[in-house]
Formats: C-alpha cells, sequence, structure tokens
C-alpha cells in the first residue's frame, strides 16, 4: 500500500503474470486502434508488467470501489487523444470489475459519454486539444493563446482530469494551427515552448477563477512519453518502436528530458488552486513496449509509438488516479460500500431520539381564596390606644340591630375632655356651652353655622345627612392596622374624637351597611351623657 511519503512516480516495472486486470476483448466498445491483440500483435508480455513505486506498493485497483466512492459523480476527462487512451482504459477497467452492471455510451459532437446506469456515475472525454480556443477565420486556423469560450462545458462536473501535449511538440504529427493569436496580436510562427506555456497560463487562470476545489477536483495528466527514437534507449538507430517487447528495466531513462515537464510543473505550482499532477512521464518514457506501433488496424505503414495498447499503460495512469484518490479520502464514503476501509472514520454517533414534547402546562393555579373579612371584634375588646385609657369600654349592645334611637334634643356636644372628673365650675360657657344653670326650659341653641364643605354634619342633625364619599387615604399612608372600630355609615355624625375608620370594603353598598354594636353603644353613652349634664344643671 502506498504510504503518505511515498513518492508514486519514482520506481520501476516488474514483471506480474496477475497482470492484466481485464482483457480488451470484453470491452467491445473499445477504441480498435488500441486493441493490439486484435490487430494482431502475437506477443503477449507487455501485458503482464505492473509499476512498482521505489519505497511503497500500489493498492490493486478495484473497479467496484471506485464506482461507490464516486456513486452520482460525473468525471471529464478533457485533452488529446492520449487523454482519450486513459478514458477507455478507465471505462474497460470499471465495465470488468461490474460486467453484469449496464451501461450507456453515446456520443454527441466531441463529447463522449460512459455512464453506469447502476451508479449514476458518468465517464466522459471531451477532445480539446489544446485547451485553449482554436478557430476557423478567413486567414486560416488561428489558436488564441489567451482564450477560453469553452470552459462551460468543463463547469459542473465531480473530477476533471486535464491533458494537453501530444499536438504541440510531438514530432510526426501535422500542425493544429494556421495562426498564434495573443490579444491583439495575430503572427505565422512563434517558439512553441512560449506558446504552450501561454496557453497553460490561460488554462491555469480559468481554473482557478471558475472552479471549486470544495465541489471539484482537477487532476493533469502529465507528459506521456513517444518512442520514435531508438537512440533514446541505446538500442537502435532506426526511428520507430516497432518489435520492442519488453520495458527499460530500472528506474532511470537514459534518454533526454522532455522541456515541456518544466513548464508544466512551473505554471500548475503557479495556481491557486494547484491540480494534482498526474506525473506518468518517467513510467512512460520506459514503455517502449507498449505502444500499438503496426498494430492499429489500419495500413503497414502506419507506426504508432505515441498511443498506448489495451489493456497496457494507461491502466496504471488509472491505478496511480485511483491510489491518489485512496490518498486524499482513504474512508468509503458510499453507503453501499462492500466492506469498510482498513482504517475507517468512526461512525457518526446515532441521532438520540427526538426528545419528548414538554408536558403541557398545568392550568394556572387557582387564585388564593380571598381572605374572609375580618371577624368582627368581640364588643369588650380594648379600644385602640388612641382612646383614654382609663375610660371603661362602653358597653357591648345587643347582638342584633337595634331599632335607630330617637334622636337626642339637639344640645352642644359635650367638651374635648370626656368623660369629665369632675363636674364642670359655673362659669359662663362659651358660645357653645350649654345655657347657664337654672335657665329652663334650656332656650333653643341657635342655628349651626353652615360647617365647611370638609367639616363633618353636626351631632345631632336629623336626619342626618347623606355621608360624605370617605377621602381615599394618601397612597403612602395606608390607614394604620389595628384602627377600631371600624366605621360604618351611621345617620349619627362621627365623633370629633373618634378614630378615623377604615375606607369601606371595595364593592360595598353604603346605604345597606348594618348598625353596628359598638355604634349602638355610642349612641346610648352619649345620651347617658346628656342626661348627666341636664341633671347638674
Amino acid at each position: 500500500m502506498a504510504s503518505g511519503n511515498c513518492n508514486l512516480y519514482e520506481g520501476s516495472w516488474l514483471f506480474d503474470d496477475s497482470y492484466p486486470i481485464y482483457e480488451a476483448s470484453n470491452c467491445p466498445f473499445i477504441d480498435p486502434a488500441f486493441d493490439c491483440l486484435k490487430n494482431g500483435r502475437t506477443d503477449k508480455d507487455y501485458l503482464k508488467y505492473r509499476w512498482k513505486p521505489s519505497k511503497c506498493d500500489l493498492p490493486r485497483f478495484d473497479g467496484r470501489d471506485f464506482l461507490e466512492r464516486q456513486r452520482g459523480k460525473n468525471i471529464l476527462f478533457v485533452g488529446d487523444s492520449l487523454s482519450k487512451n486513459m478514458w477507455q482504459s478507465l471505462t474497460c477497467m470499471l465495465h470488468s470489475a461490474v460486467p453484469e452492471s449496464a451501461y450507456n455510451l453515446k456520443q454527441e459532437g466531441d463529447l463522449s459519454d460512459f455512464s453506469f446506469l447502476e451508479f449514476g456515475v458518468s465517464v466522459k472525454w471531451l477532445k480539446n486539444n489544446f485547451l485553449v480556443d482554436e478557430v476557423q477565420e478567413q486567414i486560416g486556423r488561428v489558436l488564441k493563446l489567451d482564450s477560453i469560450t469553452t470552459g462551460d462545458q468543463w463547469a459542473g462536473n465531480h473530477m476533471l482530469i486535464f491533458n494537453s501535449y501530444l499536438w504541440w511538440l510531438h514530432q510526426g504529427q501535422p500542425r493544429g494551427w494556421d495562426y498564434f493569436q495573443v490579444g491583439n496580436t495575430t503572427v505565422k510562427d512563434m517558439d512553441i515552448l512560449e506558446a504552450y506555456q501561454i496557453a497553460l497560463t490561460t488554462w491555469s487562470r480559468w481554473i482557478d477563477g471558475h472552479i471549486d476545489p470544495l465541489s471539484t477536483q482537477v487532476f493533469f495528466q502529465g507528459i506521456s512519453a513517444a518512442h520514435f527514437n531508438g537512440q533514446d534507449w541505446n538500442e537502435t538507430s532506426e526511428k520507430t518502436c516497432k518489435g520492442q517487447t519488453q520495458p527499460v528495466l530500472g528506474s532511470v531513462y537514459p534518454g533526454p528530458s522532455i522541456p515541456a515537464e518544466g513548464i508544466l510543473s512551473n505554471v500548475l505550482s503557479m495556481m491557486e488552486k494547484p491540480a494534482k499532477l498526474l506525473d506518468v512521464t518517467l513510467l512512460t518514457q520506459l514503455r517502449k513496449d507498449g505502444h500499438p506501433s503496426i498494430y492499429t488496424g489500419q495500413a503497414e505503414s502506419t507506426d504508432d509509438c505515441s498511443h498506448w495498447c489495451l489493456a497496457g499503460v494507461p491502466d496504471t495512469c488509472n491505478e496511480l488516479l485511483y491510489t491518489t484518490l485512496l490518498k486524499i479520502n482513504p474512508n468509503r464514503t458510499s453507503r453501499d460500500a462492500p466492506a469498510p476501509s482498513p482504517q475507517p472514520a468512526a461512525p457518526p454517533a446515532p441521532s438520540p431520539p427526538p426528545a419528548a414534547p414538554p408536558a403541557p402546562s398545568p392550568p394556572p393555579a387557582a387564585p388564593p381564596a380571598l381572605s374572609p373579612p375580618p371577624a368582627a371584634p368581640p364588643a369588650l375588646s380594648p379600644p385602640p390606644a388612641a382612646w383614654p385609657p382609663s375610660h371603661p369600654p362602653p358597653a357591648a349592645g345587643p347582638p342584633s340591630s337595634p331599632p335607630a334611637p330617637e334622636a337626642p334634643p339637639a344640645l352642644s356636644p359635650p367638651p374635648a375632655a370626656w368623660p369629665p372628673s369632675s363636674p364642670p365650675p359655673p362659669e359662663a360657657p362659651p358660645a357653645s356651652s350649654p345655657p347657664p344653670p337654672g335657665s329652663w326650659p334650656p332656650p333653643s341653641p341657635p342655628a349651626p353655622e353652615a360647617p365647611p364643605a370638609s367639616s363633618p354634619p353636626p351631632p345631632g342633625s336629623w336626619p342626618p345627612p347623606s355621608p360624605p364619599a370617605p377621602e381615599a387615604p394618601p397612597a403612602s399612608s395606608p390607614p394604620p392596622p389595628g384602627s377600631w372600630p371600624p366605621q360604618p355609615w351611621s345617620p349619627v355624625a362621627p365623633s370629633p374624637w373618634a378614630p378615623a375608620s377604615p375606607p369601606s370594603s371595595p364593592g360595598g353598598n353604603s346605604a345597606g351597611h348594618a348598625v353596628s354594636p359598638a355604634h349602638v353603644g355610642y349612641v346610648l353613652v352619649k345620651f347617658a351623657a346628656v342626661l348627666l349634664v341636664i341633671l347638674l344643671l
């Protein structure tokens, strides 16, 4: 298994009889030019080699696992015919893993789409030799190195694998352009490596500006080696790969490096959202035996030393793609994966059952019962502190309300000190005092002056006027607790020295108050006092 610090692209080819992992004859949709066995190639050892990195092993390709990981996703190869080579390799590898799974292959213009219906996976190839715009104008084919107007076909895919090289620098191919254009400048010719760098830079800026790496993975298929010059591998001076049946042994290619490698590496390193490079240059350089050569199904004069037989080298490119995906996300993500990965992430804790709905709020507690009216104090309870302590309490009246007493004679109220400890001296009383002793019958008292609006009616007036509404006590001074006796409505005006009574209870009917026993006692005491005064006179 590949480790995290292993360079997958440094290694060598080892003979392995368990390869290939599929038979091209089981892929009826394969391009005939890539099916070398069908086209008459008789040696088969080229099918038996696998790539072995120097410090690790590649995991064996698991087509079903690949499909499970990509379930419901779109994979798009964009590039030249070497990109098509890798695309067809991947479709064969996947189909051989699930041979009974239905698929659909369709082609519309430059787009070929191979869909695995059971998994909802679409593996597509879009032909685009240069990645930048190639347009037909009156002067001929113009390659616009700084323009990409077809990028909308790239957007919306979950994985993009780009490739462009063969049509730029590969020998033996006709040029794909007549003019280069950068901005408003059009030239007939320019340095090919410079043109290649401008085009790749344009592509990289498009990726940076249009692709979200959180939703789309971007790869670039590295430059694939061609084998037209035998001197590169120190074997022959012929300009062909014909008759080659074994790879170059070891991990070093004796031929020259490919100049475009450095350009590609530099452009990728400058990207804000770097694409992952599938650096297949060395492993393809070592496989001089893997090309179709004359086994393309075409005329014998054709010698294809650029593309690859299938099965063959492109399968290793897809194994490296698969390994890279495993390194990025080693844990399976599909709900239908047949087995867990070696170190699966801890499954998320199951969601707790929904909490029971809160119990309905209890009905509001009944308001506390109104406090019962204070029980009438016993008739003989002591008067409050304001009452003269030396004076005995008045006698209690009968328990039931007696009939209203007769009105006492209209006499002036007794003096403030009451009851007197001794009879008052026979001095001429003030105007408000009773008549001097000896006068009989007593004169009628003068009509009392109209009391002020706030004064209580004079005692003894009959019938009594309706009592004024009690003044509301100040908000900050509630009636003192314990004031006694309470002052119900009475036809007799309250005594000026009697303590103030609390306001009537809310909702009470002043006209319907019963005469309390205390009031009856008060009237009797006053009546007795008047009689005593008369007798003394």
